[in-house]
């Protein structure tokens, strides 16, 4: 490790879809020794990645499981770390951006969680390939010849995976962290709201943010860009199944934080407090990351007065009868000033 680095320190900054979460990341780029990472760091809570894995391998094992959830991770890796074009695949240049090769320290990883690797063959692998594969695949079982692969065999403790999990994370961040000459690491989005406890534990030295929003404000912004179930708003410009899913995000987000520790690394922020009483809002954050926290760098990367554009945009939405709907609802989220 550099000898800049002497320990690698990680805020990771939330919200519930469209919250406001990177602003609070770039108020945070204006302490001292704290840098950000370009883009959304998922690995810990998308489909494929570290949750998925430690399912697969430690809590509900099986000897063909465990093999298809590794070749599944690996396959994701390979999405972070290739970059992407018009005309390629997608991919997060994640091997770029953090001048490391990423595919080495993953596979590295899972060498670590792997017992053994072995020729084997099951009707598993062949559940997604194409129908000439597969009849090629019979015809070889015909002639009396195998189909074997290398399979893995990995049967990890819980213990075991936390550990060896907290070591890829530092080495995917080392080189980073030392040519940026920063010691607190802001990641976006690497946290659920609704699963802190299920993935923190993947990082060593973590603070958690949650960046709340007027849920009005959400859902105006979800139909104008049309993402996450925006484009299904748009289109029936119905409230009923943004109320449900909005529920069901705080229902699980209350379930986690029920945990009688997890208040000490957490911090709960609005995002309109965040832009309209931002002196308060960085002392609270000064306050919970120790006190020792500095904001030297005031208006360099934060724009209160960009961010606040973005405030009560439910108030023009064409529809008030919606936001009336989603106001009585989500009564108790909704910003009041």
């Amino acid at each position: 490790m550099d000898k800049f680095v002497t320990s690698q320190n990680y805020i990771c900054v939330s919200g519930y879809g469209w919250s406001g979460s990177s602003a609070c990341v770039d108020l945070l780029k204006e302490f001292e020794g704290f840098g950000a990472l370009q883009g959304e760091f998922r690995i810990a809570k998308d489909p494929y990645g570290l949750r998925d894995l430690e399912g697969s391998l430690v809590h509900n094992w099986d000897f063909i499981r465990h093999d298809v959830a590794i070749r599944d991770f690996l396959a994701f890796c390979k999405v972070l770390s290739r970059g992407t074009g018009l005309f390629s695949k997608v991919g997060k240049n994640f091997a770029n951006k953090l001048n490391i090769d990423f595919m080495l320290e993953s596979k590295s990883y899972i060498d670590r969680l792997t017992n053994m690797i072995y020729l084997g063959d099951t009707f598993v692998h062949r559940y997604n390939i194409p129908a000439y594969k597969n009849f090629i695949m019979k015809a070889r079982n015909k002639l009396g010849k195998n189909n074997a692969k290398l399979m893995y065999f990995a049967r990890p403790n819980e213990v075991d995976f936390i550990r060896e999990t907290r070591d890829y994370i530092d080495s995917l961040f080392v080189n980073y962290m030392s040519i940026e000459k920063i010691n607190t690491l802001v990641l976006d989005q690497a946290i659920p709201p609704t699963n802190i406890i299920g993935t923190s534990k993947y990082f060593k030295n973590i603070k958690v943010i949650i960046v709340d929003r007027d849920p009005r404000d959400i859902y105006a912004n979800m139909v104008k860009r049309s993402r996450l179930l925006g484009s299904d708003l748009s289109n029936i410009d119905s409230a009923t199944k943004y109320i449900q899913w909005h529920k069901q995000l705080r229902r699980m987000s209350v379930i986690d934080s029920n945990n009688i520790d997890i208040d000490k690394y957490i911090l709960r922020l609005s995002f309109e407090d965040l832009v309209l009483k931002r002196d308060n809002s960085v002392e609270k954050i000064i306050k919970f990351l120790g006190g020792d926290a500095q904001h030297k760098n005031k208006d360099v990367y934060f724009s209160p007065a960009y961010s606040a554009k973005n405030i009560g945009l439910w108030k023009s939405y064409t529809d008030q009868s919606v936001m009336d709907k989603i106001s009585k609802e989500l009564e108790s989220y909704c910003y009041a000033g």
